[in-house]
């Protein structure tokens, strides 16, 4: 009969490049799609025990499979922050969304007796968003704290949330347990009226308030521009004062966002 295809065609999808013309869907059929980038900060701290911060890996493993994740839509950037930055992923990485997910599933646990905000406010506002590339999308910061630095390293915050501010980086801070700074938590907060912040109890609660933060989230990005249309309707003429109508379809939360998540590696969960 047909084609018989040679068994060495199997592993070659590990090998080539992804392409993001065939992109993977978002995981739910909740999920945001609009424009933005978004860093996730990851306090790395002691604060967290080993077994918590899995449960703050699994959550943004989860907001994760909530994104329209690509270079057109959201672009994620992952950084972990104890004393100093380790960023795990950048937005500008092309690899398949289930990839990124394995890649932050799997940073290690630090467990550093400090997790610096201003340290990792400042390597955001260097290194990630230094020079601007995607004017059109939002970008915003998730800064997942659950310890206090020393008073003695947050001296620059409010210049790092301001510098962060005049690039329209918005700062959302999610408090998690007893141990947050909450003065330092309300003084970003007090920098930009987009700069709200979501305290939790603990990290059980990351979960339940997931989609509620999603949704906070994307409301701040635009929508994505409309497919153009197919080339075999280009002959139809349209007037002008109707060319922006976007056609009917399910209505889902759409948006390009730049996020990046912030994890935090010290001591003070527990």
């Amino acid at each position: 009969g047909g084609l018989v295809v040679p068994p060495t065609d199997a592993p070659v999808s590990s090998t080539t490049p992804y392409v993001e013309d065939t992109p993977e869907p978002p995981l739910h059929n909740f999920y945001c799609s609009k424009l933005l980038d978004l860093v996730f900060l990851l306090d790395g701290s002691s604060m967290l025990s080993e077994a918590e911060f899995e449960v703050l890996k699994a959550f943004v493993v989860g907001m994760m499979e909530r994104l329209h994740i690509s270079q057109k839509r959201i672009r994620v950037a992952v950084v972990e922050y104890h004393d100093g930055s380790h960023a795990y992923l950048e937005l500008k990485a092309r690899k398949r969304p289930s990839e990124l997910r394995r890649i932050t599933s799997q940073i290690k646990y630090a467990g550093s007796q400090v997790a610096s905000i201003s340290e990792v406010l400042k390597y955001t506002l260097f290194q990630i968003f230094g020079k601007v590339d995607r004017p059109e999308a939002s970008r915003i910061t998730l800064l997942l704290t659950a310890s206090q630095e020393p008073s003695r390293m947050t001296r620059n915050l409010v210049r790092y949330v301001q510098g962060l501010k005049k690039k329209k980086v918005i700062v959302v801070p999610v408090g998690i347990g007893p141990h947050v700074n909450l003065k330092q938590i309300h003084l970003i907060e007090k920098q930009a009226p987009e700069n709200k912040a979501f305290l939790l109890s603990g990290v059980d609660e990351l979960e339940q308030r997931r989609d509620e933060i999603i949704s906070f989230l994307c409301d701040l990005a635009p929508e994505a521009p409309a497919p153009t249309q197919p080339p075999q309707v280009a002959h139809v003429t349209v007037s002008p004062g109707i060319s922006g109508i976007s056609s009917p379809g399910p209505k889902r939360k759409s948006m390009v966002l730049d996020v990046v998540f912030v994890l935090e590696g010290s001591d003070e969960v527990g």
